[in-house]
């Protein structure tokens, strides 16, 4: 026997293997390579990481100061209905100005809310009325940021890299609901929670700063301006026409209203029933994104060829089922299960419902279709939140998580019974 007969190692499974692995990276941070959404992201992974602390923290202090589930929805309802009334301007608004100007602007709006909002805390001299309206401020720069900065990273990375990008911007957002509480958490038991709400303020400096560095050529305005009271039209007209968007708005309502119930009666369930201290509400609250960070890195796996029915209708499932899971049980660790569950499944829905609305309109319409998405999701949200905070006033919060999730998944379920049976996308 030769030694060219001698068995040879198996070399070639390994480098199969090494090869896949390769690849996943490259299709999962592909939208990384791009210089100026690499800065852009750096600087907002600050950000969002203050935005979690300044929310984890905001529910507590609202919460400690009332006594009242009813006060905790309504403060998390006005922070939110700005979208709702604002978002159809700002998406006109977005197709019209430069968008790395107008997302600086709400940075630093965003920014004075928060300091505003530092000061009275750590002073002593915060009252419920003061939080309210600081947080519908915070709103109002919010409803201006979001069909600006979704319609400015599609021009950053292109349609390409567009569903990457929206994915790993999902990672960004739920790492940051896992790091951000957990450091409210600390800051609060340490030191107050007015801190809290100074390190938000600094964050939203830091990514203005990465802003400004961003090398982009410079802003040509649309050549036939109409008055925004048309293009407002022209973007719901665009809706109604698209039975794609026009689904996946309506999915968006329902999960807006039914699917946050947990988010917004956490710090009740955390004071009242389980008992617990602010690090142990943080690490609680964490759970939700560690689920959501799972989710994220699965949809930026796939490319926007591959996204399905079952993805879109999977995710909102999922999350049912994680409210459930919260719903059920009395006891901390297969509750921060349950929050996992359904922080995979919100983020696998928003994922990949924003990067289908996104790729099925023209680039002209793209500031004006997602400021519509931002009415969607910004009107559900208050409502979900302002309803779930009145309902379990009377009832328990378990009940309250429970109802909204069935209505959700029976409502859905509905909507998937409706589709054509042979159509593998929405």
């Amino acid at each position: 026997m030769t030694t060219d007969d001698a068995p040879q190692p198996p070399a070639s499974a390994a480098s199969a293997a090494s090869n896949r692995r390769r690849a996943w990276l490259r299709t999962t941070f592909s939208s990384l390579q791009v210089p100026n959404f690499r800065t852009y992201y750096l600087g907002q992974t600050a950000s969002m990481i203050g935005t979690w602390v300044r929310r984890t923290a905001l529910g507590w202090v609202i919460y400690e100061m009332t006594g009242s589930r009813a006060m905790l929805g309504t403060v998390m309802g006005l922070a939110l209905l700005p979208m709702f009334l604002l978002s159809p301007l700002a998406g006109t608004i977005a197709d019209r100005v430069d968008k790395r100007k107008m997302v600086i602007l709400t940075q630093l709006l965003a920014s004075a809310s928060s300091a505003a909002t530092a000061i009275l805390v750590l002073t002593g001299w915060a009252e419920p009325w003061h939080l309210m309206a600081l947080a519908t401020v915070g709103g109002i720069a919010f409803a201006f940021e979001v069909p600006s900065r979704q319609a400015f990273v599609s021009e950053i990375v292109g349609r390409e890299h567009l569903l990457n990008a929206v994915a790993l911007n999902s990672v960004l957002v739920n790492s940051s609901r896992v790091i951000g509480p957990a450091i409210a958490g600390l800051i609060m038991a340490a030191v107050g929670a007015g801190w809290c709400f100074l390190l938000d303020a600094i964050s939203y400096l830091i990514v203005t700063v990465s802003l400004l560095r961003l090398k982009l050529p410079p802003h040509r305005p649309p050549p036939h301006l109409t008055s925004h009271w048309h293009d407002l039209l022209e973007g719901f007209r665009e809706v109604h026409r698209n039975r794609r968007v026009r689904i996946l708005m309506l999915l968006l309502c329902l999960m807006g209203t039914f699917g946050w119930a947990c988010q917004t009666l956490m710090p009740a369930i955390a004071q009242d029933l389980l008992h617990l201290g602010e690090w142990e509400y943080g690490l609680l609250m964490a759970m939700f994104g560690v689920g959501a960070i799972a989710g994220a890195l699965v949809v930026a796996g796939r490319t926007a060829s591959e996204t399905s029915r079952l993805q879109v209708f999977g995710g909102v499932w999922l999350l049912c089922l994680g409210a459930f899971m919260v719903a059920a049980t009395r006891h901390v660790v297969p509750m921060g299960a349950g929050l996992a569950v359904a922080g995979f499944g919100a983020v696998m829905f928003m994922s990949t419902s924003n990067t289908l609305v996104q790729t099925s309109v023209d680039d002209s319409l793209r500031g004006r279709i997602m400021g519509i998405w931002s009415v969607g999701f910004g009107g559900s949200l208050p409502l979900g939140s302002f309803l779930a905070g009145w309902v379990a006033q009377w009832v328990s919060p378990y009940l309250t998580i429970a109802v909204f999730a069935a209505v959700l998944a029976v409502s859905s379920f509905v909507i998937w019974r409706r589709l054509p049976r042979r159509q593998a996308t929405v």
